[in-house]
């Protein structure tokens, strides 16, 4: 009998273990992933937040053979769309909240204003995508995931993930020609 307690807790300690390991490798993922959804750094910390909690209370529940990524991912799609609902408005994030467009250290102070510039256009851009076509470029390009997992996520098929980034991409390209 205190052998199968004893086994039970090193489980339940090396699953904690993992669970600190991922948590520790996505959190920042996840809460970019909310705040690109959402546009408020709050809403954003509080979707994140209510996702690992969630995470965690069903992780010994978790089929260890899927990849945990998409899981958290549908998590916090699930929480943000919910939370948008709920308020029904859409906040829009500001360009600061996007991937910065680094200049090199040895950039000139021109280089760095116009890469800020570009950013912040690309993230003006962005924003106005349809939201399928956002969800999934930003899931691709962003957070770098593969199109099935993206699907798995959205709900929808790998051909039209593929679709939706394709269009993205024609969309940002014919809008920032100019600027290129």
């Amino acid at each position: 009998m205190a052998l199968d307690v004893a086994v039970s807790d090193v489980s339940a300690g090396e699953a904690e273990s993992e669970f600190v390991r991922f948590f520790r490798s996505y959190r920042s993922k996840a809460f970019h992933y909310a705040l690109q959804t959402l546009g408020n750094v709050d809403d954003a910390l509080d979707v994140t937040q209510e996702a690992f909690l969630r995470l965690h209370r069903h992780w010994r529940r978790r089929d260890p053979a899927r990849p945990f990524a998409p899981w958290l991912y549908s998590i916090v799609r699930n929480l943000a769309i919910d939370l948008l609902r709920k308020r029904a408005a859409r906040r829009e994030c500001n360009h600061e909240d996007g991937p910065p467009l680094l200049a090199s250290p040895a950039a000139s102070p021109e280089v760095a204003a116009r890469r800020s510039e570009l950013a912040a256009r690309l993230w003006r851009e962005i924003r106005r995508l349809p939201e399928p076509q956002r969800e999934a470029l930003l899931l691709r390009d962003w957070h770098g995931l593969s199109y099935a997992e993206i699907a798995d996520i959205t709900g929808s098929t790998v051909a039209a993930v593929n679709s939706r980034i394709h269009d993205a991409r024609v969309r940002l390209r014919e809008r920032l020609r100019r600027y290129l």
